[in-house]
């Protein structure tokens, strides 16, 4: 489902790129942070997808925590440079029965940025994060919120002309507050990778921090998970702390029951 560059720039990068979340993104469900709540919801362990078909280009490994009132501070002390802060909104769209959902695909508009669609990916890399396809070309993301409802691909067109016939409606939308930095970090094999931090609020009091290195290919994975949990102990977070995404949390305090539902599907696939 959002210290990084602007989404105008990241979409000239890749109109289509696969995820590394350790949290289930804004939109994203399995994770080293569960998004479905601060209990921790059901979080499979390496959760990973090559890109593939649906998407080619740049692969995103991050990490979801719950940030502090010394964090931004800590950022600095650490060398870290704060690129902007930004406040937009998004909206997200499923049908009555949270199809989409409840298939782990995540349907976002991003006020001024356009839509997103995330999609889940296959196991590749052990380890407690996952990866999801982020498709942003509006054609493909059709092609996919078809396939995924069994409804039959229309003509050339965007995303909001087929959410009334696919039956998709609002389900949440919330403004978010975001201070984004980054900041070089060296490894122990004497390389440096880019490190952005995320440092996001939502508009209903929710408070929640990524970690994230943007890579070219599977095998540099691992080195930029690395330096990830690096920086995350550098801020305090604790090795196994997870902190669920704002979408979820949104779901939790105000539509509880398709919180429940969701609950109730997961819990039933994967255990907590």
């Amino acid at each position: 489902m959002g210290s990084r560059a602007t989404d105008g720039e990241r979409r000239e990068d890749t109109k289509e790129k696969a995820r590394h979340c350790q949290d289930p993104k804004e939109g994203g469900w399995r994770g080293w942070q569960s998004r479905l709540a601060p209990s921790q919801l059901p979080a499979k362990d390496g959760q990973i997808l090559s890109p593939g078909s649906m998407a080619q280009g740049l692969i995103e490994v991050e990490r979801k925590f719950v940030p502090g009132p010394g964090t931004e501070e800590r950022l600095q002390e650490l060398g870290g440079t704060l690129e902007h802060r930004v406040t937009f909104r998004d909206s997200y769209y499923d049908t009555p029965e949270l199809s989409l959902m409840r298939a782990d695909h995540w349907l976002r508009q991003r006020e001024g940025s356009g839509w997103e669609l995330k999609c889940p990916g296959a196991a590749s890399v052990s380890g407690p994060h996952t990866e999801y396809t982020e498709l942003t070309a509006e054609p493909s993301i059709v092609v996919q919120l078809c396939e995924v409802l069994g409804a039959e691909v229309p003509g050339a067109g965007g995303v909001a002309p087929v959410l009334g016939p696919l039956g998709l409606q609002l389900v949440a939308s919330f403004v978010t507050k975001r201070s984004a930095w980054k900041l070089v970090l060296s490894g122990a094999d004497g390389e440096e990778r880019l490190l952005r931090v995320d440092l996001d609020t939502a508009d209903f009091g929710y408070a929640v921090g990524e970690v994230e290195a943007l890579v070219h290919k599977e095998a540099e994975v691992p080195a930029a998970l690395e330096k990830i949990h690096h920086l995350s102990s550098l801020l305090g977070v604790l090795a196994q702390e997870r902190a669920p995404a704002k979408l979820i949390v949104y779901l939790q305090r105000f539509r509880p029951q398709d919180y429940q539902r969701l609950l109730e599907v997961y819990s039933s696939k994967e255990k907590p």
